[in-house]
């Protein structure tokens, strides 16, 4: 048995376990097996995924994020502010930070429980891909942004697939789009939104690796925010109103670049949002062979 300690931490109440690892104590196939176990909602702790603080070189620390099926995940905005709040409340960081995911570098700063995090521009932005839906034609648009998006606009979906957002089917709909052979073999994570009054924008987020809808999803709401720019004109900072009912804000500058140009979102795109450490523990693991005591216990 191994006793691994954690940080359960919610960034606009998506929810994360975090792991001090700058030791280098735990491998690859352990982190995968806590990430499987500490995220489960009724034997372990309950979360969206869990996240590593390993040490760097050249940056404050790197994180590495493991989905909530142990599989290694991509970046993960929400779990990068809760990262930078937990670095900065264990003496690992300033208040201003720089940090690394999957040898992509991001910047930080921490005010208080608002986290801003800072993104390089998307590496593909492709607008208006046409797929077919359920034997309709649906034309979403698609941002890789460290993490694969597929974006649409509710009142854009097939007929037998609309809604008003807060009554779509969101496991129909997320498992149809994120599985979707045009996408295949990655597969995305899933974003349905929907315009609200006074410039906010709705959201709601299927997510892969979760297999599920989240209360939020930090790089969701990145791609949504500049998908709501293209497509419904809205000007920065775009509001966007999370299904956990919180508020994230998507900030850059406007390039001469086209729109649908990730140069056009190059200058200052930062992901601005709630975050909080709720509570520390430990989480007793056995070994794989042997049946798992996943007894947590606040410290």
């Amino acid at each position: 048995m191994k006793t691994i300690h954690f940080t359960k931490a919610e960034g606009a109440q998506n929810d994360f376990v975090i792991v001090d690892d700058r030791a280098g104590e735990l491998p690859d196939e352990e982190r995968s097996r806590f990430a499987a176990l500490s995220s489960h909602r009724r034997k372990g702790v309950g979360s969206d995924g869990a996240i590593y603080i390993d040490t760097s070189d050249t940056h404050d620390f790197a994180m590495a994020f493991y989905n909530p099926d142990g599989s290694a995940g991509s970046m993960c905005g929400n779990g990068g502010r809760c990262a930078a709040l937990f670095a900065v409340q264990n003496g690992i960081a300033d208040r201003e930070m720089r940090f690394t995911v999957l040898d992509r570098s991001y910047h930080a700063r921490v005010d208080g429980n608002t986290v801003q995090l800072s993104f390089p521009p998307p590496l593909e932005l492709r607008p208006a891909v046409t797929i077919d839906c359920d034997g309709e034609p649906c034309t979403v648009d698609y941002v890789d942004n460290g993490a694969p998006h597929i974006v649409v606009f509710a009142d854009a979906l097939p007929a037998s697939l609309r809604a008003p957002l807060a009554d779509l089917d969101m496991n129909h709909v997320g498992l149809l789009l994120r599985h979707h052979p045009h996408f295949a073999p990655r597969g995305g994570n899933v974003n349905i939104l929907e315009r609200q009054d006074a410039g906010v924008i709705a959201i709601r987020t299927f997510e892969k690796g979760v297999e599920g809808e989240t209360e939020a999803c930090g790089t969701g709401a990145l791609a949504s925010g500049m998908i709501a720019h293209l497509r419904a004109g809205a000007a920065p900072p775009v509001a966007l109103h999370t299904h956990g009912g919180d508020i994230l804000r998507i900030h850059f500058t406007p390039s001469d670049a086209p729109s649908d140009d990730p140069r056009h979102y190059a200058d200052d795109l930062m992901l601005e949002g709630p975050a909080h450490l709720v509570f520390d523990g430990c989480m007793v693991v056995t070994a794989p062979n042997t049946a798992p005591d996943t007894r947590t216990a606040e410290d």
